[in-house]
């Protein structure tokens, strides 16, 4: 009779690479980041233990890439609720999330929590990542309907013109005497790439004069040689994370000139 519980075990294990290092193990486990990369973890201390297990200090840090940073209280809370259910610390300085004193004898049985633990996370990742990305386009919408909504005439997914009726901004802005204004909030490369191509068409097919900015939530998130691209095709692509009224300010300048008052 086959025995599952053995089957599982070696399916497992068949998976779970481990090698001793200089001062500890490293262990690759069988789960995949977000990113596509094995998840790892480290057991540092003397042979014998105890141990300190530790992550590869780039969990925390995907998640502040992605904008979901721990300033949110929400967040925050969630955070480190879901750490202390598995007994585990952050170490802000570090940037790794660790659980301290493990004894030898309950290594194998620590590591896979710790495992389960970092899967968990991961998926925090995912669904806060979303969540942001939804919370920054409502943002930028609200703060630029209630500098621009009484100077200009303002569209929401629409397009610019029936000749630009392929692609669809965010939203297009329409000041007196001056050229239309579309906006693309990219979260994600998809976005720059379509604000590119409407250049493209209101250049070399439409003929008509429209100005195209891609507002960058984080460039970091993105591809480098997108960003490049983007930057040499289109008319701004102001950088929000470090420096957000900066970057509504330089879409007003497009929009309606120079604002009497800007955003300080």
């Amino acid at each position: 009779m086959v025995n599952l519980k053995e089957l599982i075990c070696q399916a497992f294990c068949a998976e779970v690479e481990a090698k001793a290092i200089q001062n500890g193990y490293a262990v690759a486990t069988p789960y995949e980041n977000r990113m596509g990369d094995r998840i790892g973890i480290y057991a540092i201390g003397e042979r014998g233990g105890p141990y300190r297990l530790i992550d590869t200090a780039l969990n925390v840090a995907y998640l502040q890439a992605d904008g979901a940073t721990l300033d949110n209280p929400t967040r925050r809370q969630n955070f480190f609720s879901l750490l202390n259910e598995y007994g585990a610390a952050y170490d802000p300085e570090l940037g790794e999330i660790y659980v301290p004193d493990v004894q030898e004898s309950d290594l194998p049985r620590k590591i896979n929590h710790f495992s389960a633990m970092l899967l968990r996370l991961n998926d925090m990742i995912w669904t806060t990542t979303e969540r942001t990305r939804s919370t920054f386009r409502d943002d930028v919408r609200a703060a630029l309907k209630a500098e621009l909504a009484d100077k200009v005439t303002i569209k929401e997914d629409k397009p610019v013109s029936e000749k630009l009726s392929e692609v669809t901004p965010d939203m297009v802005f329409w000041a007196p005497g001056r050229d239309p204004v579309a906006l693309f909030i990219a979260t994600d490369e998809t976005k720059l790439w379509q604000a590119m191509h409407l250049r493209l068409v209101a250049d070399h097919e439409a003929n008509e004069p429209v100005v195209v900015i891609a507002l960058l939530q984080n460039q970091n998130a993105l591809s480098r040689g997108t960003v490049t691209k983007a930057d040499n095709r289109l008319d701004a692509i102001p950088r929000y994370e470090d420096e957000p009224k900066a970057a509504l300010n330089r879409i007003f300048r497009e929009v309606i000139g120079k604002p009497q008052h800007p955003l300080q």
